[in-house]
């Protein structure tokens, strides 16, 4: 209802109330409706003959406590029409974004990025997020905003971010040499 972002709060309150929040780290019943299941990436790739494992490999990783299979909608869509696997992001959303939040470098945010770009995952409090774009103070803050941008997908289990799909990891390395300070990445 209120698009990507949880609901701004104002010190300890929000100007919103009597409703109720679902974001990327808590979805709550709604999480198989972030995006496609697998069940039905399997059904469309069948009904428009794709490889359903290539699909898989570079759209899906998104996860939630009860759905452990969730794919990026809009690039899957993408990609049963255009016939082809491909990173869709740069029709939304450019990787200059990425280097805007990689440039901040709070606590090792750099670090972090370039950990998870060889596949590791990153510890994170995301309660740290003020559900604000603009205003950041720690490396948590950051990781937070792009979990709920879909830049990283969050194991609420383990308390983790990672890089969820092949489609997000070439938007990463793209961010990543572009950065003011080069990050050197063995990929």
């Amino acid at each position: 209802m209120t698009g990507i972002l949880p609901i701004k709060k104002y010190g300890t309150h929000s100007a919103l109330n009597i409703f109720s929040e679902f974001s990327m780290t808590g979805p709550k019943n709604l999480a198989e409706f972030a995006g496609f299941t697998e069940m039905e990436v399997k059904e469309l790739c069948f009904e428009y003959n794709m490889d359903f494992e290539e699909a898989r490999r570079w759209y899906d990783g998104y996860q939630f406590k009860e759905i452990k299979h969730i794919y990026n909608p809009k690039s899957i869509v993408d990609a049963m029409t255009e016939e082809e696997f491909q990173s869709y992001w740069t029709g939304t959303e450019t990787y200059e974004a990425l280097k805007i939040y990689i440039d901040l470098n709070f606590d090792g945010l750099k670090d972090a990025i370039i950990s998870m770009i060889g596949g590791a995952r990153c510890k994170i409090n995301v309660r740290k997020f003020q559900n604000d774009m603009t205003s950041f103070t720690s490396k948590d803050e950051v990781l937070a905003l792009l979990i709920h941008l879909g830049y990283l997908a969050y194991d609420g289990r383990t308390k983790e971010v990672f890089i969820p799909n092949m489609e997000i990891m070439e938007e990463f390395k793209n961010a990543a040499e572009g950065t003011k300070e080069r990050l050197y990445i063995n990929t």
